[in-house]
């Protein structure tokens, strides 16, 4: 398997993991990285639960990544690449229109370590400055 086919295999299962509620191996992806959101840069799987916990949906998101662009220099790469987050109603429906129901991009930084590619650093920019609004107002007080 390539560089470029194991990256998207991380970014893959970032999205199955969270997208099925698994949160503490999804939160590991960053075991020696950080993840920026909606302006807070958070470092280490711990950091990233406890601020991710309270705003998250539980299993009815569904994260679609696209238009990922690679470049892998040895052991680390980065990427760019959109995402777009739907959520389900009680009865399943995914809505685009849900205040987690978003378009993203990602900027990463990926290094490779002991033959395995993680997140070093994660940056998520949403592209609706209403929907920036509205999930950080799901931001419990002392996490704004």
């Amino acid at each position: 398997m390539t560089d470029h086919d194991e990256i998207r295999n991380l970014f893959a299962t970032y999205a199955h993991l969270f997208d099925d509620g698994r949160y503490e191996e999804w939160a590991n992806l960053f075991r020696y990285g950080a993840f920026t959101f909606l302006g807070r840069r958070l470092s280490g799987p711990q950091e990233i639960l406890d601020f991710m916990l309270p705003i998250s949906v539980g299993k009815s998101v569904l994260h679609v990544n696209f238009n990922i662009a690679l470049h892998v220099d040895e052991d680390v790469a980065t990427a760019r690449s959109d995402v777009v987050t739907a959520v389900g109603d009680a009865s399943g429906v995914l809505k685009l229109d849900h205040v987690q129901g978003a378009r993203a991009r990602y900027d990463d930084v990926l290094r490779r370590i002991d033959g395995r590619w993680w997140f070093i650093e994660r940056v998520i920019t949403l592209r609706s400055e209403a929907v920036s609004v509205a999930a950080w107002s799901l931001l419990p007080i002392g996490a704004r």
